[in-house]
């Protein structure tokens, strides 16, 4: 295997994403409406329903929903019955609170008139108790005015926004209002405590910089009162490999819009097999973003967002003089989002498509020489990433979790742009950074099964097996013969285990299956991963 660069260790050491789902709970109560009894009458000719109230629909849709009681005799109850169909047809489109009803009247000649309620908000008040602008957090409920029709789309987006903002619990009650046809909402959020932070102890790391890892992160939340975060992190091997981050994110407005920057840094020197070359570099990383949710509900979610890092690498070797100096500056544009599969039950699905492009420019003219000879990675580039993620319920306890990952690019890409196999995310039956390339694809596939220890302490355990598979072409464009593609695949067992007082700890064991690539280096029968965390 070809020993790592700033480029590479940087891949390893940044944050991986998140792999929760969002809040599908909105945190909201309803009181329920008191309804009238109908009183009891004997059966009548249905001559005619006279539909009033409705805004929404129109009355020929409506009518057409009960339109096989005109002409029947049916007692009032009977035709209650039949009115409800008008009640569910709002309900399914999306207006919980929407009903039809029979008021009392005289009924003449068989005409019946019905009265369709859309209910709509009468009072909106929000009793902020926490760390936020009581202004931002009205602003997430300005769709909520008092007057407008209650739909379960703006309840949710509203309800799970303010979910959403760090540092916060939400509460939400909706009850029957003074006006007939309105509800009230009140809004209560709680302050959540402002610190958090965990402590790590892994074996994530490689062979050249150390594979024990120590980690630190901590978080601030709200330091400005606007749904902000401000966190910093730190993760070393030792004097071999040392990552710092700083960032901060917040909220610019109460539709969920985000601005954010972070500072990174990295530092390393080979060792192991690399040691006599005597290589160290360095890296620094300034990013910018920007996300917003284009849609926020609780079957279907999907987000945006725009990024822009400037990478400094720096990669020296003392054993022949060989310096790579470089700048890679690159803009992603990414869609995200997860649903409720309509189609399999008790699934859900996740999906997110990355499109950047960015420039590769040297900073020492012997690094550039030898790029031209070589990669020709200087320029401009362009690539696209995807990733699918399925999750279906199989029983109770069991879970299966199917997931893809794929790259494709326009050109040979620098080290820190290229598409990485190995280590304890995707073939876990290899070494981190075991190879990477400028296209390629990953496969997964985990049984979960959730344990049922019990007794004081026991926490959550899971049980877990899975399949990793992925190729990578390492070049785009080759310059030289030989291999220029590998694949690799693996099988194995792990167990997670969630316990009380925020400690957890992931392990998993794993065996390369069918031939290994001579790209990948040597490679022993089995390789285990352990992931020991305490949350404060």
């Amino acid at each position: 295997a070809v020993p790592p660069n700033a480029g590479t260790l940087l891949q390893q050491a940044a944050p991986q994403p998140a792999a929760t789902a969002p809040a599908r709970a909105s945190g909201l109560a309803v009181e329920p409406t008191p309804g009238a009894a109908l009183p009891a009458t004997a059966p009548f000719e249905v001559t005619a329903l006279l539909l009033s109230g409705n805004t929404r629909f129109d009355t020929a849709t409506l009518l057409a929903l009960v339109a096989d009681a005109q002409g029947q005799r049916l007692t009032l109850a009977e035709l209650d019955t039949v009115v409800s169909r008008i009640t569910a047809y709002y309900r399914r489109a999306g207006y919980p609170l929407a009903r039809a009803l029979i008021p009392a009247q005289t009924i003449t000649a068989g005409a019946v008139r019905i009265d369709i309620i859309e209910a709509r908000f009468g009072q909106v008040r929000l009793d902020n108790r926490s760390a936020v602008s009581s202004v931002l957090l009205s602003d997430t409920l300005a769709p909520l005015y008092a007057g407008a029709l209650i739909s379960q789309a703006s309840l949710d987006r509203s309800l799970l926004l303010l979910s959403d903002v760090p540092g916060v619990s939400l509460g939400a009650l909706l009850k029957p209002g003074t006006a007939v046809g309105t509800a009230d909402l009140t809004v209560t959020t709680e302050a959540l405590p402002p610190l958090a932070g965990q402590l790590t102890l892994d074996n994530h790391g490689n062979a050249y910089t150390g594979r024990t890892r120590v980690a630190a992160g901590a978080s601030w939340f709200n330091p400005l009162h606007q749904g902000d975060v401000l966190s910093a992190s730190l993760l070393s091997t030792g004097s071999a490999m040392v990552y710092t981050r700083l960032g901060y994110e917040g909220l610019l407005n109460g539709q969920g819009s985000r601005v954010g920057a972070a500072l990174s840094a990295l530092r390393y020197t080979l060792g192991g097999a690399a040691a006599d070359l005597q290589a160290h570099g360095t890296a620094a990383v300034t990013s910018l973003w920007l996300a917003h949710p284009l849609r926020r509900s609780i079957g279907l979610n999907l987000r945006s967002q725009w990024q822009f890092d400037h990478l400094v690498l720096r990669d020296e070797v003392d054993t022949g003089n060989v310096h790579s100096d470089r700048n890679v500056d690159i803009g992603t544009l990414t869609l995200g989002g997860d649903a409720l599969d309509a189609l399999l039950p008790a699934s859900s699905d996740t999906w997110q498509l990355g499109l950047a492009a960015g420039r590769v420019r040297f900073n020492d003219a012997a690094a550039a020489v030898a790029d031209a000879a070589t990669a020709q990675a200087q320029g401009r580039f362009a690539k696209m990433n995807l990733v699918l993620a399925h999750y279906q319920a199989l029983a109770a306890q069991t879970t299966l979790a199917l997931t893809a990952t794929a790259q494709l690019a326009q050109s040979n890409l620098d080290p820190s742009q290229k598409l990485a196999l190995g280590g304890p995310y995707n073939v876990r039956a290899y070494p981190s950074g075991a190879l990477s390339g400028d296209r390629g694809y990953t496969l997964s596939a985990e049984l979960r099964h959730d344990l049922a220890f019990t007794g004081a302490g026991a926490g959550q355990w899971q049980a877990v097996a899975f399949v990793d598979s992925g190729r990578v072409t390492i070049n785009q464009s080759p310059w030289r013969a030989g291999a220029n593609a590998a694949s690799l695949s693996g099988v194995g067992l792990g167990l997670n285990w969630n316990g009380p007082s925020l400690w957890s700890a992931r392990a998993s064991v794993a065996a390369p299956v069918g031939g290994a690539s001579a790209l990948a280096g040597a490679t022993r029968g089995t390789r285990g991963w352990i992931e020991l965390r305490q949350g404060f």
